[in-house]
């Protein structure tokens, strides 16, 4: 089996754990027979700062070169990022990517609405569930439409804290919504990532869920890659076989990876 880790964090995204460093990551997915890791730490884009206020991209990205030098022929070091909300601040989105052409992968993902405020913050009980995913919808078809990317990440995000929160969405009477992201994210060639991190919170399921995945698939889509969002060196690797079999199932018969931000597919097996 091929496996694959495309959504991991190290001790430089803010949330990270202080072990997470990249040579632990790297080594826990060795350990767990994991041919290739893209270390996607966040570069969430606010509104009145310079993308360097979140990211020390100064030191994260000569490590990760030296990195891949130094695991070659054991682990394959995909130098990724997970790009959020670059609507916020569009300018600041466009240089970060100009400035590191080092990059292999990107994740286009939207974590932050209004005032830049993260939506695991948000109080549901004072802000509607249905109005927060509707409009967290809104901003990902308009990232998927204007923005750089090479996948989009976890389109349920929101769900994640409305389960903490003892909160639950009919999806239903948002699939005509994301079907049309769905058809965008297609038409520019471009995919999106099954999130294995449901697997270790509340919702207990996969970011799309499988439901939404197989209509990813029914609309064309063909590129997906498979991320555990791992924070810490022992989530790295957690749930992919999971999520391979998920991708299966919904008719996935290719999983994709990326160097130099060009795809490439390869092949799984169902049970």
């Amino acid at each position: 089996m091929y496996f694959t880790d495309y959504h991991t964090h190290t001790r430089f995204s803010f949330d990270g754990a202080p072990h997470a460093t990249i040579d632990a990551m790297c080594q826990a997915a060795i350990e767990r027979g994991i041919s290739e890791l893209a270390i996607t730490d966040h570069m969430d884009i606010f509104h009145l700062q310079k993308y360097s206020y979140i990211l020390d991209c100064h030191h994260l990205y000569p490590e990760l070169m030296a990195a891949k030098d130094r695991y070659k022929g054991r682990l394959k070091v995909v130098i990724g990022a997970e790009l959020g909300q670059p609507m916020a601040n569009p300018k600041e989105g466009r240089r970060f990517l100009s400035d590191h052409p080092e990059l292999d992968f990107v994740i286009g993902s939207v974590h932050q609405m209004e005032n830049d405020l993260d939506v695991y913050y948000y109080n549901f009980r004072k802000h509607d569930p249905v109005q927060v995913y509707d409009h967290y919808l809104d901003l990902l078809t308009e990232y998927a439409a204007d923005y750089d990317y090479d996948v989009i990440g976890h389109i349920t995000y929101p769900l994640r804290y409305m389960a903490e929160a003892g909160f639950a969405v009919n999806i239903e009477q948002f699939l005509d919504k994301i079907e049309n992201l769905y058809r965008i994210i297609i038409r520019r060639d471009r995919g999106i990532e099954l999130n294995l991190s449901g697997f270790r919170q509340s919702m207990q399921t996969t970011m799309p869920t499988p439901k939404l995945l197989k209509l990813y698939y029914e609309c064309g889509g063909r590129i997906l890659t498979l991320g555990t969002d791992a924070h810490r060196p022992e989530d790295v690797g957690a749930f992919l076989r999971a999520g391979q079999d998920i991708a299966y199932e919904c008719g996935f018969r290719e999983l994709t990876t990326f160097e130099n931000r060009t795809p490439s597919f390869h092949k799984i097996m169902g049970k």
